[in-house]
């Protein structure tokens, strides 16, 4: 797994693959193409990071699209669903001093929202922003008091959504994503790597 700023090397990526040079340097110019690795001189490749305002672009295009499937979770969502979230939050109440675990049941939350929304439409544009998602650098680090906040906001995504209230689901959704992005752009840019 490569992290933004990271350098990839041509060989090491052929051993790990047991193929040719050829196939990995096509791969990286096409990667290169989509703006995920960046081929600078002397260096090699290296895996592209976002400037300040894509990450500001990025977020505020996840923030519509998770106010949306929030809402949409509060329409359509089956009740084994809903359980569901609770119980990914429940978890997430046991996690409060492990980070890396926070950070995974933070992503099963949203992708089991993304679920109960019920919109393939909506799913497939939620993953193609996912892949710029990777880009973030440090966007697996959640800082000292986050995880308390992470889960409240969680809770009232949850609320919106046991309430059948799309309003409340769409609005708990997007305030969670722009407050993501106000710790993001504290640390994000702050922090050494």
């Amino acid at each position: 797994m490569y992290n933004p700023g990271d350098r990839i090397r041509e060989a090491v990526v052929s051993k790990e693959l047991g193929v040719s040079r050829t196939p990995v340097r096509e791969a990286l110019r096409r990667l290169q193409s989509e703006r995920r690795v960046i081929l600078e001189p002397q260096r090699g490749a290296v895996v592209a990071e976002l400037d300040r305002h894509e990450v500001v672009e990025l977020y505020q295009l996840r923030q519509h699209l998770e106010g949306v499937a929030a809402r949409f979770a509060a329409q359509h969502a089956s009740l084994a669903e809903i359980e569901e979230l609770a119980f990914i939050l429940d978890k997430s109440t046991a996690a409060m001093d492990d980070p890396k675990l926070l950070n995974q049941i933070n992503w099963e939350f949203h992708n089991a929202l993304y679920s109960a929304a019920h919109n393939r439409f909506l799913l497939r544009s939620i993953e193609a922003i996912s892949d710029s998602m990777a880009l973030l650098k440090g966007a697996k680090y959640v800082p000292l008091g986050r995880p308390a906040e992470l889960l409240t906001e969680h809770l009232l995504i949850l609320d919106g959504i046991r309430a059948r209230d799309p309003d409340a689901a769409d609005k708990a959704a997007q305030d969670h994503i722009q407050n993501a992005l106000r710790v993001h752009l504290q640390i994000g840019f702050h922090r050494a790597p």
